[in-house]
């Protein structure tokens, strides 16, 4: 049957007080107790399935009833002894609970044995007063009647003397002839005769006990264990058949040796102090010894327990049940009058009892000065009436006498009382939970019902408002029992029915504030609530805190391993969690606690914890534990067999170097780490695709990206990425690699280097294989001493790809072994190692530098023909002896050249040597350029020539100079002749000086009278250049080659079969620039134009472009701007270069396409259709090439027509009108600006305005309003009108039409058979002449 747990039953269970005879102790002393309290003590809660009345006269069998047996002395002789102080409690505590290693989990269970069992005896509460005395005489004694008398007036009198708020007459007396066989023989006369005239004279509690039945002399058995435990013992009286001497002793060993039981006994015991027993020493009283039982038998021990049961059954439960109907009574009527009813109030005016009682008048009320009530009072009474109640298990009846007392004692101030009273009307409501009903069946499988919540906050309200009271009114330094004591029996409750609500926080809060053992055992258990009741995740962060309150705690008070052991739970909370900052401290303080107790391997495994990446953290932050870590370290290094124990656990806790950035690169390979593997395959292709090279072409020039090979004698890099993860500087000394063989190979150790916080930086250890005898090297760990103290290995092996192939491999992940740390070795070959120099690392964009290419033969074998090839087209070129070049050359190359081989230096390199070739290096565009480069040499192994590459990286950043804008404008004196405003913006921090401008075009001659000037920094500078149409050129203006291989794509042509017949190179109007210049410019040239015709044409290929278009289109032109940097000093070398712009159009465009689209539109409509290609893969490329080719730019068309209006002499005309109107000329100059295509016009002139008032007159045109003509290419020609003007004012010459078409004669049949020619539009536009002012005065 349910009940409510032992501990609460147990510590607020029926106390009884022994007081025997001389002769009583003596024959309990012969059983090794020290009186019969002792000797009852094993059974004490035994008694089992009590019946009891409660105040509405229904029965209720409860399954156990315990009683607490005490001396008479510790209670009314001196009550001062029955429990120990605060003090000694806790000190108490703290010695058992330091006693016990953490790993025992006694903690708990010590702390609330000792709260609950040292109750003091005081006034507010009476569950420590005694409810019955128990006297008991043997018949040993020579006058017993006599001698009980006199212990009945002891009784009486020790009460009122020195408790007097204690009520010692009304309490139960029960009296026991105890009848030693072993002394007195086993005649039981005497005894019979004596029980029954002590039934005469006291009443008919009294019995009959026999003791000591074991006559026979037996061998003592072995020493009971005696060691103290929070435990109860609950033992069943022996069977004959159970008789056994040794068990006997050790049930009493256990129950005078626990906590709960005996917690005064065990304590002196374990202390060597008698002061704190409940059994005062005394010369008659010896210390304990180790044998108990020695004169009991087995029919003794069911006598002891029925002695009990009778006790409880017969006299203290139905006497108990009487008190509480008679004082209920009392209770009812006092608060049935008008004091009652009117509460307070009534109280106050009515009822109320003076503070200090009057001279010969018995005090009633509650007494300010000394702090309590008398037992007279009805308050007292009524205190004692709800702890009667409780203890007979009526809790619904204790808690509303509980519930109005509390009031009253609130009005009377009796704060200690009323916290008393409030605690426990709280716990009556708790245990009138249905779970704790006797009649409740058990139920192991469910959880029992909760409470409500409102239930629940109500219940805990009451013990929040009690532990306040108790901590209000006591120093915070001050450990407050009460408060702890309260919360352990609701605690005990909670945990019965499993409930977990704001259990944590209430232990938390009846712990207080004082460091104290009982207060962290307090919150060591609130941490270990707030993870139950299925909020485990929920309450993982409330534990942790918890467990961090409650280890500083233990700290305090000297529990050191306590206090590890709640840091090391909390810990393993925070690691996985993202409360770094607590984790940082739990390890902090864990690490300083295992160093000052010796263990320097714990500490410095708590230490390496704080060693994580935290971005988070304070600046330098780590750098304390670190040399904190180093003086643990330098401890446990002096103990090399624990070092060598912890070397396993002792790991760095975030990894220095990355593994997946780890890679090995062979001389060969050195300079390719900057950039990506598909760029570099990239650049292979194109050097195999355009090999033009002496020997077969090999398979490959990059080495295997999967098989790493270096040849004896080869130094092969082991490139590791060194990240500080901490905060704060940290030094890694000796860092090098090792491998799984150590055979004929050289590695470099690196000393030293410090690394900022969060730093990461890449490291290079040469290795040299000496010997082939081992044809694999497999890269295994780097080591390196962690801030030149701690030795580290950390494993580079690494996963290979995940196995999918089998079940098992899927089901469990299985991973190929990875090879790329994995070298192979081969015997000696060719190598050759090239290094760029002379680049600076910054450049200008248009900037020329001139660098050297080293070329060193580390190997054993000569090498020739040496070329590169570079992925950036002619970013980098040999310089060529430019001396005796012809510069009076007027022609460059016109086609778009592929990037092929470039030869470097063709003479034989002998092993050992270097030669240095001097290159060029061209800044072409403003970005960060990572340019690749691959070296490609001969070699000569047993007469067969084979050819090899080295790969070469290099970085540069250019910046932007200069910006350069230009502006067309006609001159208005020829046709073709332009005027251009060059503005050149100096955008960088330099002082540029501006030399010669060169313009570069076909069919355009520029004329510069530029002068050197100076540009400083965010200035401008304008420059006028003069330009003019050369028609004595002879270049293909229409570009047909282009436009009929073009044709031939568009109608379906395979590309791979169509490319342009291009004239390999272009005349020049002129050339004023150097050969190196040209070269720059070309390389420029190139860029900037396939630019623009991979934008034109997005559906063509790159690779194919060069085969269709020319370099250079005739009608474009070319600035070039040469310019100097102006250094300072001027000891350093010049920095040089040129500034582009590219492809300016001075000429209207017309269409190249014309033809070609007339060609197509015939084949539509004639329903020819072409074969399939590439480019019909789906009608979307396809539209899109029909449309970048015939509707793209090489279609566009413009106006070629140039109108200028001139009229008297800078617009102005004076005539005197007098005389009468003037006939004024007006002349139109019409100029056809197209090079290559005649256009016809129709000018029409307006009519008069006929609007009155207008400010601008329209002119009236003498003659015919429409003029007509044609004009070829370049050709003007001047129209000429007159106007009639009347009067003077201002005229408006604009608002005439212009009508304007261009074409051509084109052959054609006449009627008689005959070819003729007639005019063939291509193009119409139409315009409206702008505003043109001229003012005509009067003279």
């Amino acid at each position: 049957m349910p009940s409510p747990p032992l501990s609460i039953v147990q510590s607020l269970s029926p106390r009884i007080a022994v007081l025997t005879s001389q002769d009583v102790i003596q024959s309990c002393e012969a059983n090794g107790c020290r009186g019969l309290e002792e000797l009852l003590r094993p059974w004490e809660g035994g008694t089992e399935r009590v019946s009891i009345l409660s105040t509405t006269l229904s029965p209720t069998i409860h399954p156990t009833f315990p009683v607490r047996f005490v001396s008479f002395e510790s209670v009314y002789t001196n009550p001062a002894l029955s429990a120990p102080s605060p003090d000694v409690t806790v000190d108490l505590i703290s010695s058992f609970v330091g006693a016990k290693k953490p790993d025992e989990e006694q903690h708990y269970a010590i702390t609330r044995s000792l709260l609950l069992s040292s109750r003091p005896l005081a006034s507010h509460e009476t569950f420590n007063h005694p409810v019955g005395i128990l006297f008991a005489v043997s018949t040993a004694t020579p006058d017993p009647l006599g001698t009980l008398n006199k212990l009945h007036t002891q009784s009486t009198t020790s009460a009122m003397q020195n408790v007097p708020w204690m009520d010692g007459n009304t309490v139960l007396r029960f009296y026991v002839v105890v009848h030693d066989v072993n002394m007195m023989g086993d005649d039981m006369a005497p005894a019979h005769e004596l029980l029954a005239n002590v039934k005469k004279a006291y009443g008919p509690h009294s019995t009959l006990l026999v003791i000591n039945s074991q006559i026979e002399h037996r061998e003592p058995p072995m020493s009971p264990d005696i060691a103290t435990h929070p435990s109860i013992p609950l033992p069943r009286p022996f069977t004959p058949e159970q008789s056994n001497p040794s068990a006997l002793s050790q049930v009493y060993a256990s129950a005078l040796s626990s906590l709960t039981l005996s917690p005064m006994a065990a304590a002196s015991a374990s202390l060597g102090e008698s002061a704190v027993s409940d059994t005062p020493f005394s010369p008659s009283r010896p210390v304990r010894r180790k044998l108990y039982g020695a004169k009991l038998t087995a029919e003794d021990t069911q006598r002891l327990a029925a002695l009990v049961r009778e006790l409880v059954v017969q006299s203290l439960v139905p006497w108990m049940e009487a008190r509480v109907r008679e004082w209920n009574e009392v209770y009812h009527a006092n608060r049935r009058g008008i004091t009652g009813r009117l509460f307070g109030a009534g109280r106050k005016f009515f009822g109320s009892r003076p503070n200090s009682p009057s001279p010969g008048t018995t005090p009633t009320g509650y007494n300010t000065v000394k702090g309590y009530y008398p037992t007279s009072a009805v308050e007292a009474l009524s205190r004692r009436l709800a702890d009667f109640a409780f203890m007979l298990r009526d809790y619904k009846f204790a808690g509303g006498v509980y519930d109005s007392l509390r009031k009253d004692f609130a009005q009377d101030r009796a704060w200690r009382y009323a916290a008393g009273a409030t605690e426990l009307y709280g716990l009556c409501l708790l245990l009138s939970h249905p779970y704790f009903l006797p009649s409740s069946p058990p139920n192991t499988t469910t959880r029992p019902i909760p409470f409500t919540n409102l239930q629940h906050t109500e219940i805990t309200s009451w013990l929040e408002q009690a532990i306040t009271a108790y901590h209000q009114h006591s120093p915070v330094t001050q450990i407050q029992l009460d408060a702890l004591r309260i919360t352990v029996l609701y605690y005990e409750a909670w945990k019965a029915i499993g409930e977990w609500r704001n259990v944590g926080y209430c232990l938390v809060k009846g712990s207080g504030e004082v460091d104290e053992v009982p207060s962290a055992v307090m919150i060591e258990e609130a941490a270990a609530a707030d993870v139950k009741g299925g909020k485990s995740q929920k309450g993982k962060r409330r534990r942790a805190f918890h467990l961090v309150l409650a280890a500083r705690r233990y700290e305090t008070a000297g529990l050191k391993t306590y206090s590890r052991r709640c840091l090391e739970r909390a810990s393993q909370i925070y690691r996985d969690s993202p409360w770094t900052s607590a984790q940082d401290r739990i390890e902090y303080s864990l690490g300083r606690q295992a160093y000052t107790s010796g263990e320097s391997d714990v500490a410095v495994e708590h230490f390496l914890r704080l060693l994580r990446r935290e971005d988070t953290g304070v600046p330098g932050s780590q750098g304390g534990p670190l040399q904190d870590m180093a003086q643990a370290y330098e401890q446990l290094a002096s103990r090399p067999e624990l070092l060598a124990e912890s070397s396993e656990k002792l790991q760095l806790p975030t990894p220095v170097f990355d593994v997946q950035k780890t890679q090995i690169i062979p001389s060969s390979e050195a300079s390719t780490s900057g950039a990506s593997r598909d760029r570099w395959v990239e650049l292979e292709a194109q050097a195999l695709n355009t090999w033009d090279r002496k020997g077969k072409k090999p398979m490959a020039l990059l080495p295997d990206e999967k098989r790493i090979t270096v040849g004896v004698d080869e130094t092969f890099q082991v490139e590791l990425s060194a990240t500080n993860p901490l905060n704060a500087p940290l030094v890694l000394k000796n860092i090098t690699t090792t491998f799984d063989s150590t055979e004929s190979i050289d590695i470099e150790t690196i000393p030293e280097i410090t690394l900022d916080p969060y730093e990461t930086r890449t490291l290079s250890i040469s290795v040299t294989p000496r010997s082939a005898s081992v044809s694999t090297l497999n890269l295994s760990n780097v080591t390196f001493l962690f801030h030149q103290f701690f030795p580290c290995t950390q494993s580079l092996v690494r996963k290979g790809k995940r196995l999918h192939a089998t079940k098992a491999q899927r089901v469990n992940p299985t991973y190929a072994e990875d090879q790329s740390l994995t070298v192979s070795i081969t015997p000696s070959k060719a190598s050759l190692f090239v290094e760029l120099e002379g680049i600076p690392e910054r450049l200008y964009e248009g900037e020329v530098v001139e660098g050297k290419l080293r070329l060193i033969n580390r190997g054993k074998l000569g090498v020739g023909d040496v070329g590169m090839i570079w992925d950036e087209y002619g970013m980098i070129r040999r310089k060529d002896d430019t001396k005796h070049q012809d510069t009076s050359n007027t022609n460059i190359p016109n086609t778009i050249q592929n990037n092929t081989i470039q030869p470097l230096y063709a003479d034989d390199i002998p092993p050992g040597e270097q030669r240095e070739v001097s290159v060029i290096f061209t800044a072409t565009k403003a970005e960060s350029i990572e340019l690749l480069g691959l070296v490609l040499f001969s070699t000569s192994d047993d007469n067969t020539a084979s050819t090899a590459a080295t790969s070469i990286y290099h970085s540069v950043v250019v910046r932007p100079l200069l910006r350069l804008n230009a502006q067309i404008r006609s001159t208005g004196h020829g046709v073709q002749e332009y005027t251009i405003v060059l503005q050149a913006t100096n955008y960088s921090s330099e002082v540029v000086k501006i030399g010669g401008i060169s313009g570069i075009s076909p069919v355009w001659i520029v004329n510069s009278n530029h002068s050197s000037e100076i540009i400083h920094p965010n200035q401008t500078l304008r420059s006028l250049l003069s330009v003019k149409y050369n028609k004595t050129h002879h270049h293909d203006l229409r570009q047909s080659n282009v436009i009929e291989a073009l044709g031939r794509l568009v109608k379906g042509q395979p590309i791979e079969e169509v490319s342009t017949d291009l004239q390999p190179d272009i005349s020049l109007t002129s050339n004023d620039l150097t050969a190196d210049q040209i070269q720059s410019y070309l390389v420029h040239r190139q860029l900037n134009r396939l630019e623009q015709i991979s934008a034109q044409f997005p559906t063509i290929l790159s690779g194919y472009l060069g085969k269709l278009f020319q370099l250079v289109d005739p009608l474009h032109l070319d600035l070039v701007v040469d310019y100097s940097i102006v250094t300072s000093p001027s000891t350093m070398p010049p920095r040089n270069g040129s500034a582009y712009i590219h492809s300016l159009s001075l000429a209207p465009s017309f269409s190249l396409v014309e033809g070609l689209r007339e060609e197509i539109n015939a084949l539509i409509i004639s329903g020819n259709k072409s074969q399939r290609t590439m480019y019909e893969e789906t009608s979307r490329l396809r539209r899109l090439l029909m449309t970048s080719v015939l509707d793209g730019v090489l279609s566009r068309e413009d106006d070629p027509v140039r109108v200028r209006v001139k009229v008297g002499d800078k617009g102005k005309v004076k005539h005197d009108f007098k005389v009468g109107p003037i006939r004024l000329p007006i002349t139109f100059e019409i100029s056809n600006t197209s090079p290559l295509l005649p256009t016809r016009y129709v000018l029409n002139l307006p009519k008069p305005s006929s609007t009155p008032n207008e400010l601008l007159s329209t002119p009236q045109y003498v003659e015919s309003l429409v003029r007509k003509g044609q004009l070829q290419p370049g050709e003007k020609e001047e129209v000429k009108v007159d106007i009639w003007v009347h009067e003077p004012g201002v005229i408006n010459l604009g608002k005439w039409e212009m009508l304007t078409e261009v074409g051509g004669l084109v052959s054609q049949q006449d009627g008689n058979g005959g070819e003729g020619q007639r005019w063939k539009a291509r193009r119409s536009w139409s315009r409206i002449g702008g505003e043109k002012r001229f003012e005509i005065g009067g003279l």
